[in-house]
């Protein structure tokens, strides 16, 4: 049985793991992402934020791990494992080169906008367009893989919650705009495998690609 052609959003997204409901993968494949990882101090963080809005974001399921908290750069799918390889193993080799750098994550925004919010998230400010430029490297690798990519605008973001019926989030995020939550160094590109659940998708490592120290020569 084949995974082709897989559903690839290149870059950071409006639709994620998290953002679904996930469902057990046919056999054969796995339900697969690429991500930036996030440590876990900053992933507490920006979790005790967002929850922090529940009082006045009732409707809205927040993520329930913190651990599963990261940016996505592309959801594949269901994807064959040795497919998950082949894309782990190309994106050490085209990424060897590419030095660490810094982003930001700070205040909150959702699509399709925050007062239709149904998707919400913590914006992740990319000075240096690190993100922007491993988002086009990632497609040239799932391209050269064989698998299809679905273009949207690049947006990096941390998905924290989403809601079934669009709600006004603008009141509840205004005191957070501008607010810096964290600024992490991004020396990773991960693959994972997401196994749906009934306490949420438990997300297991299935390729890492690390980007060069900055002071490496």
């Amino acid at each position: 049985m084949s995974d082709a052609p897989a559903s690839v959003r290149a870059g950071a997204l409006a639709e994620g793991p998290e953002d679904v409901s996930p469902a057990p993968a046919p056999p054969g494949l796995v339900r697969s992402f690429v991500a930036v990882p996030l440590p876990a101090e900053v992933q507490a963080a920006v979790l005790a934020a967002a929850t922090g809005l529940g009082a006045q974001l009732p409707d809205v399921k927040w993520t329930r791990k913190p651990e599963n908290l990261h940016v996505t750069m592309a959801f594949l799918g269901n994807v064959a494992p040795a497919r998950l390889d082949a894309l782990g193993a190309a994106l050490m080799e085209k990424l060897a080169d590419r030095a660490t750098f810094p982003v930001t994550l700070q205040g909150f925004g959702a699509f399709p906008d925050e007062a239709r919010a149904t998707t919400l998230w913590t914006d992740v400010d990319d000075p240096e367009g690190g993100l922007r430029a491993v988002a086009a490297e990632l497609d040239e690798v799932v391209h050269g893989l064989g698998l299809a990519t679905e273009k949207r605008a690049f947006r990096p973001h941390v998905t924290v919650g989403r809601c079934k019926r669009a709600v006004d989030a603008r009141p509840a995020f205004e005191r957070w705009r501008g607010q810096r939550l964290a600024t992490v160094t991004v020396s990773s590109l991960n693959v994972y495998e997401s196994q749906p659940g009934g306490q949420g998708s438990t997300y297991v490592l299935r390729g890492q690609a690390p980007l060069r120290a900055a002071t490496d020569q």
